[in-house]
């Protein structure tokens, strides 16, 4: 496993650009305004505390970044779901204060972000993807976790990046990032963030 992740990580890193490498104006504005973000927030101290007494799936420095999309995007409405609920509701009510965030699925609802929380398997990734693709609209976004964790999970990416409704995914290695924009062509974008 430890020897897969070194592996792919070294692919990551070889295939990964900074938004130079970036021609999409949402995308570029995304990784300059918000992934590459330097304020230091005053609410990351209260996320760092949060980290340290919570056991999240991921790293402060993934956490620090998911604030920062919520807050840069706004979504009204969040889906948090897998093995690790709740993890991620402090980080999205405080990047969007106003923010209706759910853990649990209702499928006649739309969801502006969905968060593929936990260390989740390629069939209940997928299962959850085509179960959650109807609540999906113009400008959702989805984030999914440990995209490289596994070869199952690399695998499930490769799946949901190519299907015929995603037109833009962003690979910052540790989380995937999933977009449903109409008016966008489709492209896939490898960042270091």
């Amino acid at each position: 496993m430890v020897l897969y992740s070194i592996k792919s990580y070294l692919k990551f890193l070889w295939n990964s650009k900074n938004q130079h490498g970036v021609h999409s104006p949402f995308v570029y504005n995304l990784v300059t305004k918000c992934f590459y973000d330097k304020t230091n927030y005053e609410e990351y101290s209260i996320l760092k505390s949060n980290h340290k007494s919570a056991n999240y799936p991921i790293s402060s420095k993934q956490v620090n970044l998911l604030f920062r999309v919520v807050q840069y995007l706004q979504p009204k409405s969040l889906l948090e779901i897998g093995s690790s609920l709740e993890s991620a509701t402090s980080v999205f009510s405080l990047g969007h204060k106003n923010a209706i965030i759910s853990s649990q699925n209702s499928s006649s609802e739309f969801y502006d972000l969905i968060y593929f929380g936990g260390n989740s398997s390629k069939k209940e990734i997928l299962e959850y993807f085509e179960m959650l693709l109807p609540t999906s609209i113009n400008n959702t976004i989805w984030i999914v976790n440990a995209i490289h964790g596994s070869k199952d999970m690399e695998e499930a990416w490769d799946i949901i990046k190519n299907h015929p409704k995603v037109t833009v995914t962003i690979d910052t290695f540790y989380l995937g990032f999933v977009f449903f924009r109409s008016e966008q062509k489709k492209e896939h974008f490898v960042i270091r963030a």
